[in-house]
């Protein structure tokens, strides 16, 4: 046998309700049962996560993977300064000043070419 439950809420609350019944095409019974099934199925589904240690677990995943992708991005400038610093030094050895300053005129463009060429862009 069924039962029933009262309860009160304001005349806007209601309206909000019977409209979001209608637009389900459900009776208000209905619509706030679906209601109530959905939000203990929540609650019992965080609870036995919790006594899992779901939640902690996946925690401390995501920190590893966070800490993993920034060991692996992270880029050391004084190693690159160093590299850049001993390129220069070879080409300046190879190359006279009218040489070295047209290829840094270009270098900017022909960076960018380079880099559309890796990421299959056309460079514009």
């Amino acid at each position: 046998m069924s039962e029933s439950i009262t309860f009160s809420m304001s005349a806007e609350k209601k309206k909000q309700i019977v409209t979001q019944a209608e637009k389900n095409d459900e009776t208000v019974t209905q619509f706030l049962l679906k209601a109530a099934e959905q939000r203990i199925s929540r609650e019992l589904q965080e609870q036995r996560a919790n006594e899992l240690g779901v939640e902690q677990e996946l925690q401390e995943l995501a920190d590893s993977v966070t800490a993993e992708v920034s060991a692996a991005t992270d880029v050391d400038t004084d190693q690159e300064l160093s590299h850049i610093v001993a390129l220069w030094e070879l080409i300046s050895s190879e190359y006279d000043a009218d040489t070295r300053a047209a290829a840094m005129e270009e270098a900017p463009e022909k960076l960018q070419e380079q880099v559309a060429k890796i990421g299959g862009g056309d460079g514009e």
